[in-house]
């Protein structure tokens, strides 16, 4: 037999090339800007704000509610979810909450706002829990 010389031999695998030093930062793992969340991101996003139990009686989920503190019709995100704009709450508490409308509202945008601005909100849970009992 004559040997041609052609031996199909497997192709070197190409190794990827790392970043050295390549930091996590929060601003790379920004969403940009336009891109909406789905319901269950903004829940996970609420949980790593707020921990994983209701905001007024601290009942742990699962099973808890993603409450909007402005509801949709009131121009709370067109109708969307967003994060700056949601609670857990647990089934008994949703329910509360949603009977007194001007009860609640004012406490938890306060809660929420402080929040944002990265201030200490334990006084304000106090009060949201205290009504809650």
């Amino acid at each position: 037999m004559i040997d041609f010389g052609h031996h199909p031999a497997p192709k070197p695998e190409k190794k990827v090339k790392e970043r050295r030093n390549k930091v996590q930062t929060s601003q790379r793992k920004r969403k940009p800007k336009g891109v909406d969340l789905t319901k269950e991101q903004v829940r996970e996003e609420v949980k790593k704000r707020d921990g994983n139990w209701c905001l007024l009686s601290g009942k742990p989920g699962p099973g808890l509610h993603l409450h909007r503190v402005v509801y949709s019709g009131m121009g709370g995100g067109n109708g969307k979810y967003e994060v700056w704009n949601c609670v857990l709450l647990s089934n008994e508490m949703h329910t509360l909450v949603h009977s007194s409308k001007r009860t609640w509202m004012p406490l938890l945008l306060d809660y929420l706002v402080k929040k944002k601005q990265g201030e200490d909100t334990s006084h304000i849970l106090t009060k949201l829990r205290d009504k809650a009992k």
